[in-house]
Parts: C-alpha cells; structure tokens; sequence
C-alpha cells in the first residue's frame, strides 16, 4: 500500500483530502494500492511523518506543512524523498525565498497568519508593530491556539526569529488555549481583545464582532508543501499535476491561502498589498522545530 499523507490544517483538510481521494480513484486504475490518510488534529501525539521517517516507511507522497521538516535531520530527510526541482512557484514567492534550495519539498500555497480583534473591546490606539504586542499593557489579551499546534509554534517561532532577545515578553503576554476556531469564538465573544490565527478563520466570526488587524511589518506565514518518497516520483506524478492545476489552487485561493502557483493575493485577505514577513527556510524550520 503507498501512503499519501496530509497534515493540513483543520479547515481545509477534511475537504482536501476529499479531493485527492476522488482524483487518486478518477485517474488511477488500481487506485486501490493507494492510501489517502488524513492526519487527525490530536495534541501529545508525534506528527506520522516523522514516525514513518523513523520506521523506514516514508509515504510515497507528503502533502502539508512544513514545520513537520524541521524536525527531521538533513540525513533523514535526503535518505526518504527525492529531489523535486521542476514544480512551478511564482517569481513573486520565489524572490522572498519560498524555494528550498535542496529541492525535497516544494510549496503548494502559502497561508498567511494575521491578528484579529474584537472591536468593541478595543479602541483608536492600538498595536501597529509585533515588537508591540511585547508590551506588558497586552497582558493576557492575547489568546493563541494550544502551544503545541502548528500555528502557534510558527508564531512563537517568528517571533524569536525578529526580537531574540525579547520575544518572551510577547509569549508572557499570551493565553494559549484551543484550536484556532475556539480563538475566534473567544475574541468575537469578548473574553480577549485580540487573538492570531490564520487569516481566514476570522470568517468563521459568528457575533461579527471581530475584524482583522494589519500589522505594518506584514504577516508571518507558513507555507504548505509536497514532499515525494525516494523513487515515487513517477508513481505520484498525476497527483503532483492535480495539485498545481488551475482548479486545486483556485481553491485554495477560496480559503484565503496565497497559491503557489500565481503568488497573488486572495480578494478575501481585503489586502491587495499584503506583505509576508519571510526569513528563509532554515531560520524558518530551525525557529518551529520545537
């Protein structure tokens, strides 16, 4: 059986993955060799990418994110997938850097992490910096998602790439607790003035009393990648394809991600000059690892 993982996250991975699993049974006469397995959001337990790594047993393709690569050795890394140089990535995400220079993961789309608030609890003067949000003043009026989920470790990890010195003032100033839906639901029903999450899931706002926050550096962000087992590139081929074709993208254009493939920015995002706060890929993986 050949494995294709996602771990994606949760508000598009019950619909990917639906999408994967009807193209892999469309286009693949023995579709049944392959396995579409989701990864569930359960906190405490190793990502299964790195248990695969470590069994041996990697997937034949990986769809996801790419902090799940931090945690794995170079060796590790180009032991299990093979080099993926040719996939498309739009000069605009290419000049920030979103290319990996070894070529064993590739991104599929960019999502952006903003800050939401609530606008009754908060008023005219507020934080226009992240170095900002270091102020004692924010003191428990920050609620970010469980520390152990992906978003959390990526803005914490963001965090200490721009204010080394300082970032644990921003970390002292946090609640951390839930998943990025009960983050919104706590903003929008004013238990804290602000929250970050992914950008989009601030629609999900059910009181409307939520709105989106531009910060004047930009957005941190976390992209999503495809890795490929050594030797199934040619196996995986048409599922690569699907994922970079005009359809998949344009949905992923739909929840407010920024597609790989064209780098423009979704109408939804309310932004049209939206700037990614973007460091590199090893500060990137180095900073979320933990």
């Amino acid at each position: 059986m050949e494995k294709v993982l996602l771990h994606c996250p949760m508000n598009i991975s019950r619909a990917f993955s639906n999408l994967i699993s009807e193209f892999i049974q469309k286009e693949y006469s023995d579709s049944d060799k392959f396995e579409v397995y989701d990864e569930p959001h359960r906190l405490g337990s190793e990502d299964t990418l790195l248990a695969s790594v470590k069994e041996g047993r990697p997937p034949a393709l990986y769809i996801g994110h790419a902090t799940d690569f931090g945690r794995l050795s170079p060796p590790e890394i180009s032991d299990n997938f093979e080099p993926i140089p040719d996939l498309p990535l739009a000069e605009s995400l290419q000049r920030l850097g979103f290319k990996d220079n070894h070529n064993y993961f590739h991104p599929f789309t960019i999502i952006p992490f903003g800050v939401i608030c609530n606008k009754n609890l908060v008023g005219e003067k507020r934080p226009v910096s992240w170095q900002d949000f270091q102020d004692p003043v924010y003191s428990k009026k920050i609620i970010i998602p469980d520390r152990q989920r992906t978003i959390s470790r990526v803005l914490i990890g963001t965090m200490k790439i721009l204010y080394p010195d300082t970032y644990e003032k921003f970390i002292a100033n946090c609640v951390f607790q839930g998943s990025p839906i009960d983050v919104v639901n706590a903003v929008d029903q004013g238990e804290y003035h602000y929250g970050m999450v992914n950008v989009a899931f601030s629609r999900f706002s059910r009181l409307k009393n939520t709105g989106i926050m531009w910060i004047k550096e930009g957005a941190f962000c976390m992209p999503q990648v495809i890795a490929v087992g050594k030797g199934k590139r040619e196996l995986v081929g048409k599922i690569i394809e699907y994922i970079f074709s005009l359809h998949v993208q344009d949905f992923f254009t739909l929840q407010g991600f920024i597609p790989a493939v064209s780098g423009e920015i979704p109408a939804v995002l309310q932004k049209d000059d939206l700037h990614l706060i973007w460091k590199g890929w090893e500060a990137f993986l180095k900073a979320t690892a933990q």
